[in-house]
């Protein structure tokens, strides 16, 4: 009798019908640290992405000294929103540019990011561990992934 329970849903299961095809849109982050890293990024980016449903996303960390308000930052916001916002232009994928105002980069970066982010950073080539790649094996230990860019 069981048995007999089983098969039938089985075969009630078997013609449910197929699930609509929904597009998976894949989010990349990259964080601006020099313009021609971000250019480099944004680039390898375009042609990595190439026929997928991508959005990346340009996060700017802008370091605010202690002593100073984090609302009211050393820089003008208005310059640092144009030379994101044109940093952004040059690329043929969407790109969502945001800025982040912190004490600290790296953590104004971490809290940035989701609970499992793609982060693609470009590095410098180098023969030594630079800071992006230590970055990097900090931001994979925290279970992001990670892809380098070198240039």
């Amino acid at each position: 009798m069981q048995y007999k329970q089983a098969r039938e849903s089985q075969v009630a299961i078997g013609h449910l019908p197929e699930p609509a095809a929904v597009p998976v849109e894949i989010q990349i982050v990259i964080p601006h640290r020099s313009p021609r890293l971000t250019k480099a990024a944004l680039k390898y980016a375009s042609t990595f992405a190439d026929g997928l449903n991508v959005r990346l996303r340009l996060i700017d960390v802008h370091v605010v000294p202690y002593g100073v308000p984090l609302d009211e930052p050393t820089v003008d916001p208005k310059y640092l929103a144009r030379r994101l916002r044109s940093l952004a232009q040059e690329s043929t994928i969407p790109v969502s540019a945001e800025l982040v105002y912190a004490r600290d980069w790296e953590q104004g970066f971490r809290r940035a990011l989701g609970p499992v982010s793609v982060v693609l950073i470009a590095i410098k080539r180098s023969w030594w561990r630079s800071s992006e790649k230590r970055l990097a094996a900090r931001l994979r230990k925290l279970g992001h992934q990670v892809i380098w860019v070198e240039c």
